[in-house]
C-alpha cells in the first residue's frame, strides 16, 4: 500500500476504524507490514494485545504462530533474530508470554529443520561454548521463522548497536521471503533528531500506517473498561476537561483516586469530591510536566485573581493554563487541596493530616448552608455577563462575601476586597475584612500566617487585610495543654506552627516535667522531635532548643543511669554539671 494512502488513513481514523483495520490485518494471511504510531502511553500495545486475544479466541487469526519482541536493550540483528525465535508461541498459547515449554518446542522444531540444513553442523560444533550455543540457536531457530505473526515494539529504544535501517531491512525480508505479517509499534515522541529520515525509511517498509490518537472519552473507556463506580463518575469528566489521553497516566490517577477515597471514607461527599478534583489535576501535573501546569502554579491559582489581572492589563501576559483551568472546577487552593497536592507529589498521602483537613473544610462548609452564592456572582455576573452594571455586581459581590465569609479562601477574599477598594468602595472593603476575620475566628494559628496561603508571585495582598491577619496571628490564644501537644508531636512525628509557638513559651522546668511524663516510644520520639524543631531555624526554635536542652541536662544530673539515657540524645553532660544548678532532688 502506498504512503499517500497510509497518510490519508492516519488523518481520519477513529479508534473504531483502527480496531477494524487491525482485525482485518489479523484475519488475512497475506504477508504485510502494519505500523501503529502514537504517543507514549496512549494504548497502542494494550489495544493490539486485546484485539489479538479477541481474534484468537474467535479463531480468526490467519497465521498460527506469534512472537512479541521488544527491541529495548537489543544490540544486534543476531539478538533480534534470536528474540523472535525464543518468543514464538503457537496453538492455544498463541497470545501467552513465551515459556520454557514453548521455547523447548521451538528448539525441537528448529532442530528438525536443522537436520535438513548445513546449520545443524554449526549447531553441534558450537556446543562447547556458551556464545556458540546462543549464536547457533539463533541461526538454526531463525530458519523456522516463517508464515507467522510478529509484533515489534520499542523500535525507538533499540540499543546503539542495532540500527533502524537494519531492523526495517529484516522486517522487509520477513515479509517478502518468509511470508510473515509484522506489526510495528512506534512511539512518536522518542524517535530522535532525524525524524524525516526515520519516517522515510518506515514508509518504504510499511504497507499501512495507523495514527493512534485517542479522544479523551476513548482513552478513559480503555482505562476504566466496562466497570462503573462512584470514583469513575467523578474522575472521568475531569479527565475529559483536561484532555488527558495517556492511558498509563489515567491508570495511575485511577489508582491514586481509589486510595484517596479509601482514606477519606466517612467524610462528606462534597469534601471527597473536592479532594478528587484537586488530585486529578495535581497528579496530572506530576506525571505529565510537559503538558500540565506545574504544582506550584496550581497551588497559587486563583480564578478570580486571574480574571482581574486579565481585565486590568492592556497587554495581558500569555497564561497558557488559565483558559484550561477556567473550564476546570478548581477555583483556588485551600488547606485540604494543599495536602492532596503534596500527596500527589510524594506518591503517598499523610492520612492523619488529610482527614484533619477534610474535617476542617467540612465544618467550615456547614457554617453556611448552600455556600454557592459567592461563586455564582463571579461566574454569572462577572465572567458570564456584559449587561450587569458595576453597581449591581459590586453589591452582589459584597453581600455574598459577607454571607459566606466562613467558606471563602484568603486568596478569593483578597481579590474581592481589592476589587471593592479599586472601584471606590473602601468602606465596604474594610467591613468585609472585619467580617472575614470574625468568621474565621475558630481557625488555627497557621491560617492567619499569610505565608501558608499560596498567593501567586504577581498578586499583592491588600494592606488592611494583611494587617488584620497579622494582628490575629499575634493575639492568637492557644489553650491546649503543652504536654498533650508534645505527646501528639511524638505520636505523629510532625508538628505545626501552632505547636512550635506553644512550645516556645515553655520554660526549662516545663520541659523537664513534660519529658518525665512521657512513656514508651513517646520518650525517644518526643525528645528527637523537639530536637529537630530546635534546630529548624524557624521562629521560636532557638527558645525551644535552649529550654529543652537545659531540661534534659537537669534530668541527667538526677542519677548516673538517667545521665546515660540522656547521653544517647547527644546532650553534653559535662556542660550540664558545670553550668546547671542542682534542683535538690
Amino acid at each position: 500500500m502506498g504512503t499517500d494512502l497510509a497518510s490519508n488513513i492516519e488523518d481520519v481514523m477513529s479508534l473504531d476504524l483502527i480496531e477494524k483495520e487491525i482485525l482485518r490485518f489479523l484475519a488475512d494471511s497475506e504477508p504485510e507490514v502494519l505500523c501503529i504510531r502514537g504517543k507514549w502511553g496512549v494504548g497502542k500495545t494494550y489495544t493490539w494485545d486485546s484485539l489479538l486475544g479477541k481474534a484468537a479466541n474467535n479463531n480468526v487469526v490467519a497465521l498460527k504462530k506469534y512472537a512479541y519482541v521488544t527491541l529495548f536493550g537489543l544490540n544486534s540483528l543476531e539478538d533480534l533474530r534470536f528474540s523472535i525465535f525464543e518468543n514464538t508461541n503457537s496453538g492455544a498459547e498463541l497470545t501467552q508470554a513465551a515459556t520454557i515449554e514453548s521455547f523447548s518446542s521451538m528448539i525441537q522444531q528448529a532442530a528438525d529443520a536443522g537436520r535438513r540444513s548445513r546449520n545443524l553442523i554449526e549447531f553441534v560444533a558450537s556446543a562447547f561454548n556458551r556464545k556458540g550455543i546462543t549464536d547457533a540457536l539463533a541461526k538454526v531457530g531463525f530458519l523456522n521463522v516463517r508464515k507467522q505473526l510478529i509484533c515489534v515494539d520499542d523500535l525507538e529504544r533499540a540499543g546503539k548497536g542495532l540500527e533502524v535501517r537494519d531492523v526495517l531491512g529484516l522486517i522487509s525480508f520477513l515479509r517478502a521471503k518468509r511470508d510473515c505479517k509484522i506489526v510495528l509499534l512506534l512511539n512518536d515522541e522518542q524517535i530522535g533528531e532525524s525524524k524525516a529520515e526515520f519516517w522515510k525509511q518506515v514508509e518504504k517498509v510499511a504497507d499501512t500506517i495507523l495514527h493512534f490518537n485517542l479522544s479523551p472519552s476513548e482513552a478513559s473507556n480503555i482505562a476504566f473498561g466496562t466497570h462503573q463506580s462512584d470514583i469513575r463518575t467523578i474522575v472521568e469528566p475531569l479527565l475529559h476537561i483536561l484532555n488527558i489521553t495517556n492511558i498509563r497516566i489515567i491508570k495511575k490517577i485511577q489508582l491514586g483516586a481509589a486510595r484517596l477515597t479509601e482514606i477519606l471514607a466517612g467524610q462528606d461527599e462534597d469534601v471527597v469530591k473536592q479532594a478528587l478534583t484537586a488530585f486529578v489535576l495535581s497528579k496530572w501535573a506530576v506525571l505529565d510536566p510537559d503538558n500540565a501546569p506545574p504544582t506550584a502554579y496550581i497551588r497559587g491559582y486563583n480564578e478570580f485573581a486571574v480574571a482581574l489581572r486579565a481585565s486590568n492589563s492592556k497587554e495581558t501576559p500569555v497564561d497558557k493554563f488559565a483558559d484550561l483551568l477556567a473550564l476546570y472546577p478548581y477555583n483556588s487552593t485551600d488547606e485540604l487541596d494543599d495536602v492532596v497536592i503534596a500527596g500527589a507529589e510524594a506518591g503517598y498521602f499523610n492520612e492523619t493530616l488529610l482527614n484533619q483537613r477534610a474535617a476542617l473544610i467540612s465544618a467550615r462548609k456547614k457554617k453556611t448552608e448552600g455556600g454557592e452564592e459567592f461563586s455564582r456572582v463571579w461566574k454569572d455576573m462577572y465572567h458570564g455577563s456584559l449587561a450587569t452594571s458595576d453597581e449591581d455586581f459590586l453589591e452582589a459581590l459584597f453581600k455574598s462575601a459577607m454571607q459566606e465569609a466562613a467558606l471563602i479562601t484568603p486568596l478569593n477574599i483578597n481579590s474581592s476586597i481589592k476589587l471593592l477598594r479599586e472601584f471606590g468602595r473602601p468602606e465596604l472593603a474594610d467591613k468585609l475584612i472585619d467580617a472575614y476575620i470574625d468568621a474565621k475566628s475558630d481557625e488555627n494559628l497557621e491560617f492567619f500566617d499569610l505565608r501558608h496561603h499560596h498567593f501567586s508571585g504577581d498578586e499583592s495582598v491588600d494592606d488592611n487585610l494583611k494587617t488584620a491577619f497579622q494582628e490575629k496571628f499575634d493575639s492568637f490564644v492557644d489553650d491546649r495543654k503543652p504536654l498533650d501537644v508534645l505527646k501528639s508531636i511524638a505520636q505523629r512525628q510532625g508538628w505545626s506552627e501552632a505547636d512550635v509557638a506553644l512550645l516556645a513559651k515553655q520554660t526549662s522546668s516545663d520541659f523537664e516535667t513534660m519529658f518525665e511524663a512521657l512513656q514508651g516510644n513517646e520518650v525517644r520520639w518526643g525528645i528527637e522531635s523537639v530536637g529537630s524543631i530546635g534546630n529548624s531555624g524557624r521562629p521560636g526554635a532557638e527558645a525551644i532548643r535552649k529550654a529543652s536542652t537545659d531540661a534534659l541536662r537537669r534530668i541527667a544530673q538526677k542519677s548516673p543511669i538517667r545521665a546515660r539515657k540522656i547521653a544517647r540524645f547527644g546532650i553534653s553532660l559535662d556542660e550540664a554539671i558545670a553550668t546547671s544548678e542542682p534542683d535538690g532532688s
